[in-house]
Formats: structure tokens, C-alpha cells, sequence
């Protein structure tokens, strides 16, 4: 099926959406990186990621955050966007009952679906997140959920160095034997040219997803 395109209610604003439903029980909520650095759900990583879901049976539903394109109201430093993740959620789960709802964000949006995982009580049935920029903001108080997590990143990530996310992943490594991380060799932040490594690790990912019942 093609794209439809959704506005989804957060409290006194609606988001703008593009939903896409497949035939399987699994479906992905995509995050784009940061807004006032030009982030949107048409970025390339936030497509691949879309593209590897959907080939793999997945239905996505990838949305602009506040203040991006139609989305109503302004940046909120990641509180009003980490809220408006749980209606996001809620809302898929509605439009697919009983559907196996997902997480998969990039950049800025990891750090919106962790605020939302930890301090929101918002956990998805296994999370994917493309380069956490962990040397841009902060992640202190922010750990990866008890459920499958695939973290990927670039090996010359300037904003979510291979050092830095190993010291804050350290922890999840030991006591989640479902969480996982993957470094793409010779790449940057913005994955330019890099997208059919990043789809290949997507497609793997999602079809494990698939597989767990």
C-alpha cells in the first residue's frame, strides 16, 4: 500500500504523519533527527529506515515533531516531543489493534524516545536507534529498555563517537544480552552514501522482529 498521509492529536496540537500498512503483526514508529538543524521524516536515514521495515512486512508511521512542516506548535527541547511519542504510539496502536508496536529514532529523535522510554513509562516492543548523539546532548539518566535494541552508528560520528556511545551503552551490553551494537566502517553522522549498509542492518533487524512471536 502507499503512504497515506495522517495528522495525529498531541493534546492542543496534531502532528503531520505519513502511515503506511503492512500485511504483518509489526509496525514502526520512526523519529527524525533535530528539528532546528533542518530534521525532518523525509531525511534519508529516517527513509531507509522506513524502506527496511516495509520490506520486511513492517507498517511504519514516521511523523514531523512539533513545529516541523504542518506539525503545529514549536521546539520544546525534547519535553513536548517526548510526550507527544506516547500519542504517536497510542495512536498507532488504535489504527492496528493488536499489532506489536516498535520504536526506531535517529539523532535527536533517539534522545526524544529514550525521554519518553525513561521518564514517560513508554516501552515498545524493541527499539532501534541510528547514531544517539551522546557527545551533543546528554544522556545521563537514559538507558536502553529491557527489550531486543540494535544501536548502529558510523565509525567517524563526530557527534556519537565510538568511545562515547560504548561508555554510555556499557551498562545495557552487560545486563541486556538482547541489545546489540553495530558500527558501519568510514562513516559519518549523516550516513551520505551509506544507506544500502544501513538498510541491510534495518532488514536484518526487522526480520528478526518478525520472527519473535
Amino acid at each position: 500500500m502507499a503512504e497515506i498521509q495522517v495528522m495525529i492529536p498531541s493534546g492542543d496540537i496534531s502532528l503531520e504523519s505519513s502511515f503506511e500498512e503492512r500485511p504483518g503483526r509489526d509496525a514502526g514508529v520512526l523519529l527524525h533527527p533535530h528539528p532546528l538543524y533542518g530534521g525532518d521524516m523525509e531525511n534519508n536515514v529516517v527513509v531507509t529506515v522506513k524502506k527496511g521495515m516495509n520490506e520486511k512486512g513492517w507498517s511504519t508511521l514516521r511523523y514531523n515533531s512539533r513545529g516541523v512542516g504542518k506539525s503545529g506548535g514549536s521546539y520544546d527541547h525534547g519535553e513536548g516531543e517526548s510526550r507527544d511519542l506516547l500519542h504517536v504510539v497510542e495512536h498507532l496502536r488504535e489504527k492496528l489493534p493488536g499489532s506489536r508496536v516498535h520504536v526506531a529514532a535517529y539523532s535527536f529523535g533517539a534522545w526524544v524516545a529514550l525521554k519518553a522510554i525513561v521518564e514517560k513509562d513508554c516501552t515498545p516492543e524493541s527499539l532501534l536507534l541510528v547514531s544517539p548523539p551522546v557527545d551533543f546532548v546528554s544522556f545521563e539518566g537514559l538507558s536502553l529498555p529491557s527489550v531486543p535494541c540494535l544501536v548502529i552508528a558510523g565509525d567517524m560520528d563526530d557527534l556519537c563517537s565510538p568511545g562515547s556511545l560504548k561508555t554510555w551503552m556499557k551498562r545495557a551490553l552487560e545486563d541486556n544480552e538482547h541489545a546489540h551494537l553495530q558500527f558501519i566502517g568510514r562513516c559519518d553522522h549523516f550516513f551520505r552514501g551509506r544507506e544500502s549498509e544501513l538498510l541491510e542492518l534495518v532488514r536484518q533487524f526487522a526480520g528478526k522482529g518478525s520472527d519473535r512471536q
